[in-house]
């Protein structure tokens, strides 16, 4: 887990880092300098006479890394072999080139177009205090528990109930306690499992941050700048209940699954990751219509409502009422998956079709 993280986080630093452009740029009519003068600093840039333009765009499919820029009545005109990254960032220059010109048009000089161009000057004094990059790590930290609780639970719902209806253990058991107490069972068995692992994790990168400061030189109570105590009391309820609904949709999916190996129903059991991973949304703008949707939607909002409050104000009357309907959600969730795992459990050979796993519900 250390690898992955690290080579996703390095991995993605340098994916996102800009490069040195490797193009060659040739000026072709700069006859002040300006241009050559703006692109030198980032690019290697070389004159080019007048009589080689026909030869050097015919060789462009040759040297592929060279670009002509020639300058003719006020218009650019450009000429490369394909439009690309390096391309865009010479754009952005030929824009301070287009500035230059036209301030020269008007008399300015560049003091006094710096000064028109620079913001405003403003003292900021919020009510709300704005979002800090310490909560922001704490709600990313919430989502990662989800995701890790919910790869767990994917293990242990596919393993144990595949395995005992492939070795027809189960159809012993149900004949002594009812579908529904079996399913409830397994639902809050694997659940508790999950929570204590996300809890056993969460210390452990507490205490790899503690060791991370000291290393560094920080103090040690540093650490507690990251750990907000009524983001971490919110977000355990709402893991626990998202945590029990997803339980309960993955059991419902793996009491139809015959054989796991050849199974097309198998890949539905990592549909949960991809509600967890579309709350990373909220970090974007929490106060957004899609954030507040998320937080509210009960596939997504045990996820999403934490980091919305964690990062932004949240009422008390949308926490409570985005936990109601997770407690309702899970309660149908439950009900359902009993009367799934209640007919599918004794079908041996073929598995049930969407159509059937449908009456199976319908059934009373």
């Amino acid at each position: 887990m250390l690898l992955l993280s690290g080579t996703l986080y390095f991995g993605g630093k340098y994916a996102l880092s800009e490069s040195i452009p490797e193009i060659n740029v040739f000026v072709l009519n700069d006859n002040n300098g300006t241009l050559t003068e703006i692109l030198k600093n980032n690019f290697t840039v070389r004159q080019l006479a007048s009589d080689q333009k026909n030869i050097f765009i015919k060789g462009l499919n040759e040297n592929k890394n060279n670009v002509l820029l020639d300058i003719k009545n006020g218009t650019i005109e450009l000429y490369a072999y394909k439009n690309n990254r390096d391309i865009k960032k010479l754009k952005t220059h030929l824009d301070i080139y287009h500035q230059q010109i036209e301030m020269q048009k008007l008399g300015l000089s560049a003091e006094q177009l710096a000064s028109v161009l620079s913001p405003a000057s403003t003292k900021e004094t919020f009510i709300i205090k704005d979002n800090s990059s310490n909560r922001l790590i704490l709600s990313y930290f919430f989502a990662g528990l989800m995701i890790l609780a919910v790869f767990l639970s994917f293990a242990y719902q596919f393993t144990a109930i595949t395995g005992e209806k492939q070795l027809r253990i189960t159809e012993q058991i149900v004949s002594a306690i009812s579908p529904q107490v079996w399913m409830d069972g397994k639902i809050l068995g694997i659940t508790l499992t999950g929570i204590s692992s996300m809890i056993t994790y969460s210390l452990l990168f507490i205490l790899g941050g503690v060791i991370y400061f000291q290393f560094t030189g920080a103090s040690v109570l540093t650490i507690l700048e990251y750990l907000h105590l009524p983001s971490i009391a919110l977000f355990l309820p709402f893991a626990l209940i998202g945590v029990l609904i997803w339980n309960a949709i993955l059991a419902a999916i793996a009491s139809v699954i015959t054989d796991p190996n050849n199974s097309g129903k198998s890949s539905l059991m990592m549909l949960p990751v991809v509600f967890v991973i579309a709350s990373f949304l909220v970090t974007r703008d929490p106060d957004s219509g899609l954030s507040v949707f998320l937080s509210w939607f009960p596939l997504t909002s045990a996820t999403s409502m934490p980091m919305r409050w964690a990062i932004t104000e949240v009422g008390i009357s949308q926490l409570i009422g985005s936990f109601l309907i997770l407690l309702l959600t899970f309660y149908l969730l439950r009900k359902i998956a009993a009367k799934i795992f209640r007919v599918s459990i004794l079908l041996t050979g073929k598995e049930p079709s969407w159509s059937e796993v449908y009456k199976f519900v319908k059934m009373k």
